[in-house]
């Protein structure tokens, strides 16, 4: 799914106004028909519904669907805000039909008129996304009021307040605190930012049937990953294939006493299709290894020796940083492996800390390289980040400038390119933050990479099924007692419903 900013989601609405063509009153008509639909699915009408309308399109939004929910016999009640501003053509005209209907509205801009019920759910419907600065005013003290109030709060569209990208000028009191967002046609960019989650709370589309070719022909250098974008990439395998033909994959990971990281990554590369998985590891920890994953090869090195050899040239991809350690032998073989020609190659954990500490690495990572950092990771090789959003716009600019693929973890995970497109993901859950989750994608990613998707291909769908698969888990887990091994046991029924149909 293309992601737009607020500005090209306007572009949009008025391209569907104009080629579909249907009116502007007409369309905000079959988006609160929308919005009813979800109401009438997930609330009864014993709920009491208090509805707070501003004066533009948002606000006409909320009016039409008061007057839809007091024509499902929902009781239903109106406070309409700063009418002295200019009041909005469609917002207008909902209004008047909502007086003929004779349902109750308060229009104040006084606070004090803005007192709720316990047992009503507060519809936020004053500012809609197109807001370009953080509100000011008589508006605060009733934001205020309605954060306070002990009501749920739905938000329409996006949370008052809220900007639809950029929110580090924002003012945290000033942003309605919703715990639901109904949003039309397309999540915002802000809703895959942690600090706004406390707004945004949950989010749900709610489809209004923009015109399709506008969604088509707007470009967008943002991405929903979803299945739709995964299966023209999925590489359906020959009946007749061979292991050798799969791609053979090498893992440099662990260290002594740091061979559950190893185990992990392995576990994932070989359940992820590779024909072969070789792992580099110490020579004193091959028979951990031998013993948890038998079906990979094995190399090993003596450390004591600092004289290395290895043949990196059978390999078709490349992973290491895994539990690797961060000592001066850990370097040394790190270099070592940026020295040998360009493979596929997957950086994680301690190999990004190596990085951080020897700034001049990252200049020899091939074109590419696809590093996987952690927040913390990602902010000790690139600097301090107090918002999400500061960590989003850096890791576009490195990706770009580097030429790397930036796999940023956490909710939401980022994918960001070379040519300056993000990807978030759509998959995953809060049980995979627990040790050994990232393990996990390394070993998914290079598994990929070894079959010869590319490292674009191969950073999506790894991450999607990497998602997919720990959400698989709740099925018989909770998210306090989800482990790693808990992902990878999932990774065949991801991988089936994904791009499989039976």
């Amino acid at each position: 799914m293309k992601l737009f900013t607020t500005q090209q989601i306007s572009k949009v609405d008025k391209y569907t106004i104009e080629y579909e063509p249907i009116s502007s009153t007409d369309l905000m008509e079959r988006a609160s028909t929308q919005l009813l639909k979800y109401v009438l699915k997930h609330f009864s009408n014993q709920h009491r519904f208090a509805i707070c309308c501003g004066f533009g399109n948002n606000g006409g939004d909320g009016l039409a669907l008061a007057r839809l929910l007091h024509q499902n016999q929902y009781r239903v009640r109106i406070l309409h805000f700063n009418m002295e501003a200019k009041q909005s053509p469609d917002n207008l005209i909902n209004y008047r039909r909502c007086i003929e209907l004779r349902i109750p509205i308060i229009q104040s801009d006084n606070p004090h008129d803005y007192t709720f019920e316990k047992d009503e759910i507060i519809i936020d419907a004053l500012f809609g996304s197109g807001l370009k600065k953080p509100l000011e005013g008589s508006i605060v003290p009733i934001i205020d009021k309605i954060n306070h109030s002990g009501c749920k709060v739905i938000a329409i569209d996006i949370p008052s307040g809220l900007m639809g990208e950029d929110n580090r000028s924002n003012h945290p009191q000033n942003i309605i605190k919703a715990n639901l967002t109904l949003t039309l046609e397309f999540p915002k960019i802000a809703f895959f930012f942690p600090e706004n989650e406390p707004y945004v709370g949950k989010w749900e589309i709610v489809p209004i049937f923009l015109h399709p070719d506008a969604k088509e022909n707007e470009p967008s250098n943002y991405f929903l990953i979803e299945p739709t974008l995964l299966k023209p990439l999925f590489k359906t395998r020959s009946q007749f294939a061979e292991k050798r033909q799969v791609g053979h994959g090498l893992l440099y990971v662990g260290s002594k006493g740091k061979m559950g990281a190893a185990v992990l990554a392995a576990k994932a590369a070989i359940r992820s299709g590779a024909g072969l998985i070789s792992t580099w590891i110490p020579e004193s920890e091959r028979f951990i290894i031998q013993t948890a994953v038998p079906e990979i090869l094995l190399k090993t090195y003596n450390e004591q020796d600092k004289t290395i050899e290895h043949d990196f040239h059978i390999y078709n991809a490349v992973a290491t940083g895994c539990a690797i350690g961060t000592d001066s032998y850990a370097l040394h073989k790190f270099q070592i492996l940026l020295q040998t020609p360009s493979k596929p190659l997957v950086v994680d954990a301690d190999a990004i800390s190596l990085i951080a500490k020897n700034k001049g690495l990252l200049e020899k990572l091939p074109p590419n390289t696809i590093l996987t950092p952690h927040l913390r990771e990602f902010d000790r090789l690139f600097g301090e980040h107090h918002l999400h959003f500061e960590r989003f716009l850096t890791a576009q600019k490195i990706a770009q400038k580097h030429k790397l693929i930036i796999i940023l973890k956490g909710a939401y995970t980022q994918v960001h390119l070379p040519d300056g497109t993000t990807y978030f993901n759509s998959t995953g859950n809060q049980g995979m933050a627990t040790g050994g989750s990232g393990d996990v994608l390394t070993g998914i990613i290079v598994g990929l990479l070894a079959q010869d998707y590319t490292p674009k291909n191969a950073a999506l769908i790894g991450t999607y099924i990497h998602g997919l698969a720990a959400d698989y888990a709740l099925e018989k887990q909770s998210y306090e007692s989800l482990i790693a091994s808990d992902i990878i046991d999932y990774l065949g029924k991801a991988f089936k419903t994904t791009f499989y149909h039976f």
